[in-house]
């Protein structure tokens, strides 16, 4: 649910920033999330009795520099409407927007082997050249037979995997009969 409502609220800030501004208030975001992990300032930011213009106060302060008028207005709205807990949905979400513009997307590959950096390398320009992206790849192995291909930003996933194309086959075979 609060990735729904900070992908709104990135949208919103999207569309009045340019990338170059997009990528500084990805910056502070980066540092107020990390703050956020802090038990004592999660409390002031969640903590109904502290008056706004007090969080406001401690976010100017954790960032250490004069905010410009639209991350400042951003900061004002997430405060009017109680959502300075989103510090990190709100951090995915505009990496997740930076990458769009820049058509740069992270890929993972899930298999039961490792492969090799050149490999990684030939599927990432193969797959990327397909979809017409740059990707990133990032490889976890595990333990099931099959190997898949997920680019979540882009909802693709691909996969292939023995177990199912072994039952694929026998229902064929069997369908036949």
């Amino acid at each position: 649910m609060k990735d729904l409502i900070a992908k709104r609220y990135i949208k919103a800030l999207s569309s009045v920033a340019n990338e170059d501004e997009l990528r500084e208030y990805l910056s502070c975001l980066d540092i107020l999330s990390n703050a956020y992990n802090i038990s004592k300032f999660r409390e002031i930011m969640e903590a109904s009795y502290i008056c706004v213009s007090t969080k406001k106060e401690l976010i100017n302060k954790v960032l250490d520099k004069e905010l410009d008028a639209k991350f400042s207005n951003f900061i004002n709205v997430l405060a009017e409407h109680k959502r300075l807990d989103l510090f990190c949905e709100l951090k995915t979400e505009l990496s997740s927007c930076i990458s769009a513009l820049n058509k740069e997307y992270k890929a993972v590959l899930i298999s039961k082997e490792t492969y090799e950096e050149d490999i990684l390398k030939d599927i990432e320009d193969k797959f990327g050249k397909q979809l017409n992206v740059k990707l990133k790849l990032e490889q976890i192995t595990t333990s099931n037979d099959g190997i898949k291909l997920v680019v979540d930003d882009l909802n693709i996933e691909i996969s292939f995997s023995k177990e199912k194309f072994i039952n694929d086959l026998k229902h064929h075979i069997l369908k036949a009969f």
